[in-house]
């Protein structure tokens, strides 16, 4: 029989918000109180009896959230709190929003594939002075080969849209198993330096962990052939980011899109600004419209596992990072 007066804290933001009335519909159900706060407005206060939060939980209040049992991110990245130690008990449950932004975040990929082959950015600088030039050097994605570091959800969308263009697909994850129907090739992530060398487009898709950061280095970036295009959605910290501007200023590579970047914000004196075969988007890769009825299902089935002692979907492992 469940108690009453189990405390669930909602902690929303400017990036990622909750429907408040589904949230409070969804708790009281099943007898908890349900606090709805933006996430710069909660105190140590809300911490103290919490029992469940959804959303991004301050870390400087964790130690004090002794009942705490469960977090619901409400992000895929779960670098900056997968932390065991920040927490009063080792008894948390960390969970992700794996398979919320995946979809959104392919189309963004080729978003920015498909503008620099089609050179659709400087036909825009074109259009703002009413220029009519055609621009003769074009690439095609067609029977390209594109390669996907890191084969989770948002990976696999790449690598299924890959497919559906005509690429040849070869992706790395960190423990292969059985290739999908959608990639062409699969290898473990002690094949990357030689699969590298094969790749006219490099899709980074990588969570932030000891093993992920820096392994685009400048050796690695050296063994691109120059006409390789990258493209990082995962976290900056994957690259070399010097070595990546060096690269791009030698023309040892073709270009780059980059929706993340280390430092976030991208500080205005940095080159990649300057660029004009540099993309470069504010880590909004993941928005979209459909992103709340995604990770509102996956709220309501993990709530439901969690209510019946079952084990919750995205269980993030301290020790991975993800």
């Amino acid at each position: 029989m469940i108690s009453r007066n189990r405390k669930v804290l909602v902690s929303y933001n400017d990036v990622h918000s909750f429907d408040e009335k589904f949230m409070e519909q969804l708790t009281h159900s099943h007898g908890f109180t349900c606090y709805v706060k933006h996430e710069k407005n909660t105190t140590q206060d809300d911490y103290l009896d919490v029992e469940i939060i959804f959303g991004q939980p301050r870390r400087e209040y964790l130690k004090k959230a002794m009942a705490l049992r469960w977090v619901q991110l409400p992000s895929a990245g779960a670098d900056n709190i997968a932390d065991i130690n920040l927490f009063a008990s080792d008894k948390v449950i960390l969970t992700n929003a794996s398979g919320v932004y995946g979809k959104p975040i392919a189309e963004h990929v080729f978003a920015m594939i498909l503008s620099f082959n089609r050179n659709l950015i400087q036909y825009e600088r074109n259009r703002q002075k009413c220029k009519w030039a055609v621009i003769p050097q074009v690439r095609d994605l067609y029977r390209s080969t594109l390669c996907v570091i890191g084969l989770g959800d948002i990976g696999s969308e790449v690598a299924i849209l890959g497919k559906a263009f005509g690429a040849k697909v070869i992706a790395l994850k960190r423990t292969p198993g059985e290739r999908p129907a959608y990639v062409d090739e699969l290898y473990g992530m002690e094949e990357l330096d030689r699969v590298l060398a094969q790749s006219d487009y490099l899709v980074l898709a990588l969570p932030n962990t000891p093993e992920t950061k820096g392994i685009m280095s400048a050796e690695r970036i050296a063994l691109l052939k120059p006409e390789a295009f990258i493209v990082n959605v995962g976290r900056g910290s994957a690259i070399c980011q010097e070595a990546l501007i060096c690269a791009l200023q030698e023309g040892r590579i073709a270009g780059a899109g980059l929706d993340v970047t280390v430092p976030e914000p991208l500080p205005s004196d940095s080159p990649l600004w300057k660029m004009p075969n540099v993309i470069i988007t504010s880590h909004s890769s993941g928005t979209s419209p459909g992103n709340w009825s995604r990770y509102a299902a996956l709220i309501q089935e993990n709530f439901t596992r969690y209510i019946d002692g079952k084990q919750l979907a995205n269980q993030v492992d301290f020790n991975l990072k993800y």
